[in-house]
């Protein structure tokens, strides 16, 4: 091993002499792409995949290391094919692509130098890696590559697995991060530019420890525009990174630095349960429609998707994630403009279910549920709006009308796309819009509908919205933690009847909510309505109002496992 590190020094030292340096660009242009590109695919694969039980196999079960390099060995991906996964990327839609050069096992899915623990252990003649890159040049898409910190098998990596050694401090971490140094220069010098350096593995160690500026600064110099992400970094705001990356979930209001300020950020989502890696017992996937809708939010809250598929041992990718894919691919080829190349909604909240993305003086309105009535309103938009249209109809245009601070537009029908149909509306310069806050209406009622909300949340998989036969109602509520919440306004204080609209099962039977509107606040508990998808009104009691802007929240005791309720709306109605 020795005398590999010393040769891949002087390798490496020749090679980035002998490379063509990439002339460094200003942030903005640096990551412009990436701002653009809107989506990408994640890849996990390595000899895991052979279990096809999760990524994280070998720590799970708690595999010795020589059992576990059976399986390495094992690995022989003889139906891979690279042209086939860059073509279903390239069908899907997306714009990037990022694998996996070497997870938490420590394997390396490249033909490594400064290692012995990569594809030449393997039956398999080739270096995937490298025929993947070349691939996804050839169908116009951007590689990078996913670098775990942590390593189950290097002798220099501390901590050891507890379960598998007398000593887990055992090690010489300071030697391990110059190996995985020599690692980045063989992936950044021998396999051309590369978008996205994405580290993960990081919490077992302090940024000090990690030496994460001189890593970052090393990567710099091999290829000064390829993007870092923040994990280099223990995720810290306000760091060097170029872009966060919340996991399983999408932020509520997407993410800021501390002062604030929008920052770039990524989504990393399965499109299985949560297994990264191959699992061949999987049988629980995200819709089609669950895909697009996420991809829409992602990119209305100024984020990027990364979807992930875990390819099977001999190199296919099964068909449940190539199904998903390429219904993507479909939707984005009719409603990409709205999509690609956009900014984040102006819109903090919207009355109807649904997204907007913006793009010069172009206003996408991305609508899940068709309303009742046939007409979108589009509330507190200052700009004049100058016309509107479906995307997939440009020939098509659309009756457009004000109503004070609002516009309204004539819908057709039945929407062209029971997902989502994206409306263009076309303005007189970028969006000028006013916070959208709920108001009592003519007889000084307060309408909360599902659609209206924000999902406050801390963990993975929150509870989402979702839509059936005209309802629209907050489902898959199985954490406190999760939040729906408004923002709504009264002109003056005073005393409202409280009530609460859902469809429950029997299971979800007595759990205890609570509805906080400002300062005051209801209670009661949830009752079966004999079905999910049965919606019924319930009283819950009456509170008092101050005047003022102010939210309210529906706070449930969900538990585990269990749906508190499919809540459709809230309903304050004025005590006279």
């Amino acid at each position: 091993m020795a005398l590999k590190i010393a040769l891949s020094l002087l390798l490496g030292a020749l090679t980035l002499a002998a490379r063509p340096s990439q002339k460094p660009l200003p942030e903005a242009e640096r990551t412009r792409w990436f701002r653009d590109a809107k989506f990408g695919l994640f890849i996990h694969w390595g000899p895991y995949a052979v279990i096809g039980r999760h990524e994280w196999a070998r720590h799970r079960f708690q595999v010795p290391q020589a059992e576990y390099d059976k399986f390495a060995r094992a690995f022989n991906p003889v139906n891979f094919n690279a042209d086939a996964w860059a073509g279903l990327a390239r069908e899907a839609g997306v714009r990037y692509v990022v694998i996996t050069s070497k997870h938490h096992d420590g394997f390396s899915i490249y033909r490594s130098k400064v290692s012995d623990y990569d594809m030449e252990i393997t039956p398999y003649a080739g270096d995937p890696f490298r025929l993947l890159a070349d691939a996804c040049r050839r169908q116009g898409l951007r590689f990078g590559f996913y670098h775990s910190i942590m390593d189950w098998h290097h002798p220099d990596y501390v901590p050891k697995r507890a379960w598998e050694v007398a000593d887990p401090k055992g090690g010489n971490l300071p030697r391990f991060i110059d190996f995985m140094k020599e690692q980045l220069r063989e992936l950044l010098t021998g396999y051309g530019d590369i978008a996205v350096v994405w580290f993960d593995g990081e919490w077992e160690h302090s940024i000090e420890e990690m030496r994460s500026d001189e890593v970052y600064d090393f990567i710099r110099k091999l290829q000064p525009n390829t993007l870092i992400n923040d994990r280099l970094y223990k995720r810290a705001p306000g760091n060097r990174a170029d872009f966060g990356t919340p996991e399983q979930f999408v932020p509520a209001t997407g993410m800021q630095d501390p002062s604030g300020k929008p920052i770039l950020w990524e989504s990393c989502v399965t499109i299985n349960t949560d297994s990264w890696g191959y699992n061949k017992y999987e049988t629980e996937f995200k819709t089609e429609r669950d895909l697009i809708r996420m991809l829409i939010e992602v990119v209305s809250k100024g984020g990027n998707l990364l979807l992930n598929v875990g390819p099977a041992p001999d190199g296919r990718i099964q068909s449940e994630f190539q199904t998903r894919l390429r219904a993507m691919g479909r939707w984005l080829k009719v409603n990409g403009e709205a999509i690609y190349e956009t900014s984040a909604s102006p819109f903090a909240r919207l009355p109807f279910f649904g997204r907007a993305t913006a793009k010069g003086s172009n206003l996408y309105l991305h609508v899940f549920q068709w309303p009742a009535g046939g007409v979108l309103r589009v509330p507190g938009l200052d700009n004049q709006a100058l016309s509107a249209r479906l995307l997939g109809q440009p020939a098509a245009k659309l009756p457009v009308r004000r109503e004070g601070a609002d516009v309204l537009i004539s819908l057709p029908a039945a929407p062209p796309d029971e997902i989502a149909s994206v409306v263009t509306l076309t303005l007189d310069g970028p969006p000028m819009v006013r916070p959208y806050v709920i108001r009592p209406d003519a007889q000084g009622m307060l309408r909360f509908g599902a659609e209206s909300c924000e999902i406050e949340t801390r963990f993975e998989q929150r509870a989402k919205k979702e839509n059936f036969l005209g309802h629209v109602f907050v489902t898959r509520w199985i954490r406190p933690d999760d939040i729906p919440t408004w923002s709504f306004a009264v002109p003056a204080a005073g005393r409202y009847r409280v009530e609460i609209t859902y469809g429950a099962a029997g299971a979800s039977k007595g759990t205890g909510f609570t509805i906080a509107a400002g300062a005051a606040q209801a209670s009661g508990a949830v009752d079966n309505t004999q079905g999910d998808w049965v919606f019924k009104t319930f009283p819950v009691g009456e509170i008092q109002l101050a005047a003022g802007e102010q939210t309210l929240q529906v706070k449930s005791a969900a538990r585990a496992g269990v749906n508190a309720m499919n809540l459709e709306r809230v309903t304050l109605t004025p005590v006279k």
